[in-house]
């Protein structure tokens, strides 16, 4: 059987805001570019949010923009930064797509801004093929990847392709907000049998790979208990 994601996106939603007599700055797509701490334009006293801008057009993140805009603009001109949650995107198809924090595509782009080529960050991953958990469910289809700061070992990120991603991608966007190092992460519990011993692996894989603690040396360990 074949199977076929379509990614057909979504069209801003600018038709009617009559922007052809503004002057705004807009994208290469003719969406407004607009300033994801303020929400404001490159018009000062104008501001935009949800699907009328540039930024990710998903609900959660449109109710932190219209917040940040409509205070900006009953305050302007004395314009503040908002409060903007971790970035956290899902897909709901089989298995689920999920983003959290920083991809793997951010974090090089800035290593390449700082001239430091990729040595600013490290990779940990886990396939979910012989994760515990998904075999007994039948859905052990999938990999995660997480990524930490070298030095700090704070938790910078994940991509995933999963069973149970979704939820998943809630606890690491907890813990990218928090400001979490891999470690503390590592120190919570985790229960068994469970898909989130597939996420200790991966963060276990990290945390070697940050040289904060030691390789997985037995893998088969990771399928079950994992201790």
């Amino acid at each position: 059987m074949d199977y076929v994601i379509a990614a057909t996106g979504r069209r801003p939603n600018v038709g009617k805001l009559g922007l052809e007599a503004l002057n705004l700055a807009q994208d290469e797509k003719g969406v407004p570019i607009v300033n994801a701490h303020t929400m404001q334009t490159s018009i000062p006293h104008i501001f935009l949010a949800g699907d009328a801008s540039n930024l990710l057009p998903l609900l959660h993140e449109a109710n932190d923009q219209g917040r940040i805009a409509g205070d900006n603009a009953a305050r302007f001109p004395h314009v503040v930064p908002g409060f903007r949650h971790s970035a956290l995107s899902i897909v709901f198809t089989s298995p689920q797509i999920a983003m959290v924090g920083e991809t793997y595509r951010n974090l090089q782009e800035r290593a390449k801004q700082q001239a430091k080529a990729c040595d600013c960050f490290a990779v940990g991953e886990v396939s979910f093929e012989d994760q515990g958990r998904s075999r007994v469910i039948g859905q052990n289809k999938g990999l995660l990847r997480v990524y930490g700061e070298l030095g700090t070992g704070r938790f910078l990120g994940a991509e995933m392709i999963a069973p149970a991603a979704e939820h998943l991608a809630h606890l690491l966007a907890w813990a990218h907000q928090s400001e979490m190092t891999v470690a503390q992460m590592l120190s919570l519990p985790f229960y068994h049998p469970v898909v989130e011993e597939g996420l200790r692996t991966a963060l276990r894989d990290l945390n070697a790979n940050l040289e904060l603690g030691s390789a997985i040396e037995d893998r088969c360990m990771e399928c079950g208990v994992g201790d």
